[in-house]
């Protein structure tokens, strides 16, 4: 298979070209940016065959697939063009910030029979996985912080804290019925953000604090028989009364493995092969971009009263 890739900025160079280039023996890759630096250095370093300027480039090459990690504001158009040529894709979350945009382009997927994935790497966290094998689930705390992070509230949302809400989207196992938020900012720019979920059985509660003066990722869930920790994606806890278990992963293990993205990578080249979707764990990302977009409903309509 030719596969392209479209934008090779600092997400793709960390997450993305060390999985790419242990993955080419199951397809031809070709890489595509404007920046002739980063074209040179990244040839430099990694030997790359085939490097272009752009998605026309890509096309005319004949690529049958491609990973998208340009900026969210290219998503659409992008992603549209690939879809119109019948060429399958894999883009960064989110699809778009606009939520017209997102309903048109998974819909445009499905007239064209191509496949289409939103890279929402947590899914693919093998310590997440336990969290969603856990049954019976009551209570589900998700709580993100980042240090001195000054960044437009609209951002913040769909850029970070998507990321929790997708989490959460995936981790309950029936849909959210009512959902309500709280954000605080200064001069439209993001301090906190609160949300709460509720399910049938499951009540969710998510925060994140953008000057919290520590960077973390935790994640909490109650059940009758246990409860669980994970911190950071690696450090599962199960604790049962007065017993604890801690699980983490061996020293030798790829971080790339532990955050999910190497087996994420790996589901969509084989969707490429199989023509299958089942193993993409797609069910419920329009949800995710729904409930963003409705939180940043609700910041617009505060700040006019």
């Amino acid at each position: 298979m030719k596969v392209g890739v479209v934008g090779l900025g600092d997400i793709a160079q960390k997450a993305y070209l060390p999985v790419y280039t242990q993955m080419q023996d199951q397809a031809e890759f070709y890489f595509a940016t404007r920046n002739k630096e980063v074209q040179q250095n990244l040839q430099g370093i990694y030997h790359l065959q085939h490097m272009m300027n752009n998605l026309d480039e890509l096309l005319a090459a004949g690529i049958q697939a491609c990973f998208i990690h340009s900026a969210t504001a290219s998503h659409y158009q992008l992603v549209k063009k690939c879809l119109e040529n019948q060429v399958d894709v894999f883009v960064d979350k989110p699809l778009s910030e606009n939520l017209t945009e997102v309903e048109e382009l998974l819909d445009l997927a499905k007239e064209k029979k191509r496949i289409l994935m939103v890279g929402f790497n947590r899914r693919f966290a093998p310590m997440v996985e336990k969290l969603k094998a856990q049954k019976g689930k009551r209570m589900l705390f998700l709580q993100k912080n980042q240090i001195a992070n000054d960044s437009l509230t609209s951002f913040e949302i769909f850029d970070v804290f998507l990321h929790l809400v997708d989490t959460a989207v995936y981790l309950l196992d029936d849909p959210v019925q009512t959902f309500s938020s709280d954000i605080r900012e200064t001069k439209q720019h993001l301090e906190t953000a609160i949300l709460k979920l509720e399910t049938k059985q499951t009540t969710a509660l998510l925060t994140m604090d953008n000057k919290s003066g520590a960077k973390l990722e935790n994640y909490q869930l109650s059940t009758e028989q246990e409860s669980y920790c994970l911190a950071s994606l690696t450090t599962f806890i199960s604790q049962k009364k007065t017993q604890e278990q801690v699980e983490t992963f061996n020293d030798w293990e790829n971080t790339l493995v532990k955050r999910g993205f190497y087996p994420m990578v790996q589901a969509f080249l084989s969707a490429l092969q199989t023509r299958t979707v089942a193993g993409l764990r797609q069910e419920n990302i329009y949800p995710s971009h729904k409930i963003c977009a409705e939180m940043l409903k609700q910041v617009e309509k505060s700040r006019r009263t």
